[in-house]
């Protein structure tokens, strides 16, 4: 994934914890909520003068706008649960193969 789709998700990620929405973000920010948007769907990264507006209006450090590490494909998330039920006993697996089928029924 490019770093200004990264950075976009990150954005609307701690913008939704923070309980704000674009258009307060925009206005605590300086900013048109347009802006706001094409950032936060990746279209282009912020200026420096931007990130540090963010960063107050976030109450966040600058590293926290840049911490993907969470962030996983599909295909990674994927790979990793494989790898963990291939490591599972068949009882474990049964359990949650259980938990995994409520789910699906409640969604």
């Amino acid at each position: 994934m490019k770093l200004t789709k990264k950075f976009g998700k990150r954005l609307k990620e701690i913008r939704k914890r923070k309980g704000l929405t674009q258009e307060q973000l925009a206005e605590l920010i300086g900013m048109d909520t347009v802006n706001v948007s094409k950032l936060e769907l990746g279209e282009h990264l912020p200026k420096k003068e931007n990130i540090e507006k963010l960063c107050e209006a976030l109450e966040i450090e600058p590293k926290e706008l840049f911490d993907f590490g969470h962030m996983k494909s599909k295909a990674d998330i994927i790979k990793e649960l494989n790898d963990t039920m291939n490591s599972l006993s068949l009882k474990d697996l049964q359990y949650f193969k259980k938990i995994f089928d409520a789910y699906m029924e409640t969604k």
